[in-house]
């Protein structure tokens, strides 16, 4: 391996490391601008995707029709589908559900007439070749389904009415409200992505909802609580910023917010590409959807929005304003007084030129008053006062 490649290895190692043990220095929240951009970014196709092209609602929520009959080998679901569709009724949607000699069709319509309803079963019995009386036949009504939808929207508010009051109580208002837009950003991220994609849009996709919403709130929980510990006592001290406090507690939890992330994600993951996409169980798809879209949103949010939004919230309180401030104040006043004392040591440290000429022309005029055929002798000590000149100093004798 070369010498590049060991100290690349060694780098990622070292980050690693870090992440595990809580020491990174990420500037999350520093760069929360673009956080937010990105955002904003994905927030305006979803709103458009929802408006434009709306959602592909079951018929829970609809009302409408659901024809249930076991597939027969031989006839494809789409030629299931068309014999209905040639009856005159308006395919909402089809899917296989179940697998081998458990597969069923299922052919979910617009509401029928019962005529209408006889009709389309009458003809998907003559495509399969089975008794029409083995096809099961639901029919929800759309005040039903306004109803379920209705409910599902009362839920939705209560939830969150909890969370904020919970989090208003544990922690503090601010908190509370960053994490109901972190919730916020959530659900339209996830209901915006069914719009898109086109999935069916069930009594399962609204479970699957409110499940990902706690997955979220219990991440941003986690961090908020770092948060709180960290900034605890903060204004009495100016040592850090909030913002800087704030992104310590961010990267102290970060290891366990991706761990959290991943281990709820990977099985999703394989219900979603594994039993969706290759063993073809249609009646998971919605569920695995808004899981795995959620959890992944959640992750993001809790990281990249709460927190963020949390310190923007904070800096609308003067007192926290003035903090900051304060600290940034003491630290330009310490760096002017360190370069001070750096200019101080390095003007000290440099040779004084007028001192360099005197020792110059003192050797000089000590080389041309001692020296003697080019050679140069040294001066010696100043003679005693009352001294002969050459004279020299008796030893005494040896006895």
């Amino acid at each position: 391996m070369s010498d590049n490649g060991s100290v690349r290895g060694k780098r990622h190692v070292s980050v690693f490391r870090q992440l595990y043990r809580g020491d990174t220095h990420f500037d999350i929240v520093g760069r929360r601008k673009l956080w937010y951009l990105i955002s904003a970014v994905l927030l305006v196709i979803i709103v458009g995707s929802m408006v434009f092209k709306g959602f592909n609602l079951g018929v829970e929520f609809a009302g409408g029709n659901q024809f249930t009959v076991h597939s027969v080998e031989g006839v494809s679901l789409t030629e299931a589908e068309d014999s209905v569709a040639g009856a005159g009724a308006e395919v909402a949607s089809s899917q296989t559900a179940g697998t081998g000699a458990d597969a069923k069709f299922v052919i979910k319509t617009g509401p029928l007439s019962d005529t209408q309803s006889q009709e389309a079963r009458a003809a998907l019995a003559e495509t399969l070749g089975v008794d029409p009386g083995e096809i099961t036949v639901s029919e929800v009504s759309s005040s039903w389904g306004k109803s379920v939808s209705r409910q599902a929207l009362i839920a939705l508010g209560v939830f969150l009415v909890f969370v904020a009051g919970y989090l208003w109580l544990r922690f503090e208002r601010k908190m509370a409200v960053a994490a109901l837009v972190a919730l916020a950003h959530d659900v339209l991220l996830t209901a915006g992505v069914f719009s898109i994609v086109g999935f069916e849009v069930t009594p399962g996709t609204v479970v699957g909802l409110l499940t990902i919403l706690g997955y979220s709130l219990y991440d941003t929980v986690v961090v908020f609580d770092r948060v709180q510990e960290n900034t605890r006592g903060l204004l009495t001290e100016f040592k850090s910023s909030y913002a800087e406090a704030a992104n310590k507690a961010l990267n102290e939890t970060l290891m366990r917010s991706i761990n959290t992330s991943l281990i709820g994600l990977l099985p999703v993951a394989g219900l979603l590409f594994v039993g969706v996409g290759i063993l073809g169980v249609g009646t998971l798809k919605d569920l695995a959807l808004v899981l795995f879209v959620g959890m992944l949103t959640g992750a993001y949010s809790s990281i990249f929005l709460a927190t963020p939004a949390l310190v923007d919230l904070k800096y609308l309180e003067p007192r926290v304003k003035e903090h900051d401030r304060k600290v940034h104040e003491k630290r330009r006043a310490s760096e002017r007084k360190a370069a001070a004392a750096a200019e101080t040591v390095e003007a000290a440290e440099e040779p004084d030129g007028s001192d360099d000429d005197a020792d110059d022309s003192d050797g000089e005029v000590m080389a041309g008053s001692g020296s003697r055929n080019g050679t140069t002798r040294t001066a010696g000590p100043a003679p005693r006062p009352g001294a002969r000149p050459g004279a020299r100093k008796r030893r005494p004798r040896k006895a």
